[in-house]
């Protein structure tokens, strides 16, 4: 019996260590990790972070916190809302810093922005959402380094609408589980360091999204291609008449080349002709026109100045909140690359087949042009010739001063227009009921409502002359 016992031991023994390769104790190696197994931690349900403030009777501007509604979705951790009184409150998602997917274009950008973008959606329309500063205490917040945005926690609910505190998440936090974001600057909430890097660093193991070395299927890895502006027209007037058109263009690097035709709130404009017989230019031809958005940062003015022929190439993007554009151009003081935007013709140089262009037209013509779902001149310099009255307006936060005018379209001004020597205008309330000549580039801008209203974009004062 004695002898039975030791070799049963004996067996158990080598079954533990591993020796035979037969005992039934013995358990297969694990594979990759996979979302939502066993070990996976839902960091942003499951309480490790909560809003430690009430919401409700609270005002952001004053106390740091509140209930808002959803303006614009822009990108994977910037968002606009509008608060009880009103304004709009520019957020900059705490803590973390998602790819670019609007002024320079990387990998997993768009994917985070549509994350983002579908979560602030459904908590719109069926839940809730409530903005708070980095702050555990309630107090008025301060601005980011902008002036004019604010470093925000999302708290959202998709499903309740004015949910109780306890029953909100943390967006940012979300995004960063999802492996959308890195983390980011979160020193100023400590209660939450330790559960935002644990967030990060359980996507790197699970490799999620950015994190999973892998190709980004929503981006374009390949190689600029030579593109017409007259092609890409046709499709942007494809999506003006059909709302469900999918412009091919989306998603395409692109080389192009055009004559600025304007540069406002850093959005360059170019435009080019195209003959319908290159051979015999004299039979007529079309103009085409782009808008590029260039960067938060001012471009070098031998890029934006007006008449300078210029090559670029970007990515292209039909986006829900800005319209069809180009982004992600490089604008470099000198041009090392075949990529860099670069000067073909200067202004000065520019005075035969490629100067500017300008359309011209009435008060009332442009109007009729309008009314007609003319393109002709989109995204082109154009140039009311007769004056018109400004009717009324609105300033936004930004001081972006809207001109309403007698004839149905309006002007957009995104500077301080300086109408005489020592004397600046920051408000439509200067221009109401004045008599004005002006010229710009003419543009258009889809309303929350999906209509579109056009409009003519000054690139500096002296494009708008008061006349009384």
């Amino acid at each position: 019996m004695k002898i039975k016992r030791l070799l049963i031991t004996l067996l158990l023994s080598a079954c533990g260590a591993g020796v035979l390769a037969s005992c039934g104790a013995q358990t297969e190696p694990e594979g990759e990790p996979t979302k939502g197994d066993k070990n996976w931690v839902d960091y942003t349900k499951n309480g490790s972070v909560k809003l430690g403030l009430d919401y409700k009777g609270h005002s952001f501007w004053t106390d740091g916190v509140e209930q808002v509604t959803l303006k614009t979705a822009i990108d994977g951790d910037t968002a606009h809302f509008v608060t009880s009184n009103g304004e709009t409150l520019k957020a900059r998602f705490y803590g973390i810093d998602t790819p670019e997917s609007t002024g320079a274009i990387q990998e997993y950008g768009k994917a985070a922005s549509n994350y983002t973008k579908a979560q602030l959606k459904a908590a719109a329309e069926h839940g809730t959402i409530v903005i708070s500063s980095a702050q555990s205490t309630y107090g008025e917040p301060n601005p980011d380094s902008t002036g004019s945005r604010y470093v925000s926690l999302v708290w959202i609910n998709t499903e309740v609408k004015d949910a109780d505190r306890d029953h909100l998440y943390l967006l940012n936090l979300d995004i960063v589980q999802e492996g959308y974001s890195w983390v980011k600057n979160v020193s100023d909430m400590p209660e939450y360091v330790d559960t935002f890097i644990a967030a990060e660093a359980q996507a790197k193991k699970y490799k999620l999204n950015l994190f999973s070395g892998e190709p980004d299927p929503l981006f374009n890895y390949g190689e600029y291609e030579t593109t017409s502006l007259l092609d890409i027209k046709r499709e942007v007037e494809a999506s003006l008449k059909d709302s469900s058109h999918v412009n091919k263009y989306d998603g395409a690097k692109c080389r192009v080349v055009g004559t600025v035709a304007g540069y406002s709130n850093n959005v360059l404009y170019i435009q080019n002709f195209y003959a319908n017989d290159p051979d015999h230019p004299e039979k007529g031809g079309e103009y085409a026109g782009l808008n590029i958005f260039t960067g938060m940062t001012t471009i070098p003015e031998k890029y934006r100045t007006v008449n300078t022929y210029i090559q670029l190439s970007g990515t292209c993007s039909d986006s829900e909140n800005f319209g069809f554009q180009m982004s992600g151009c490089i604008f470099p003081r000198v041009a090392t690359s075949e990529n860099d935007c670069q000067v073909i013709l200067s202004a000065s140089e520019n005075t035969e087949e490629f100067s500017l262009y300008r359309f011209q037209y009435t008060a009332s013509g442009l109007q009729e042009k309008i009314k007609a779902g003319s393109t002709e001149s989109l995204y082109c310099a154009v140039e009311v010739t007769d004056s018109v009255t400004v009717t009324g307006g609105y300033t936004s936060e930004d001081k972006d001063i809207s001109l309403y005018t007698s004839a149905g379209w309006m002007i957009y001004l995104t500077f301080p227009y300086k109408y005489q020597e020592n004397r600046t205008w920051n408000s439509h309330e200067y221009f109401k009921e004045k008599t004005i000549k002006v010229k710009g580039v003419l543009g258009i801008h889809k309303t929350a409502k999906g209509t579109y209203q056009w409009q003519i974009l000054p690139s500096n004062s002296s494009d708008l002359v008061v006349l009384d």
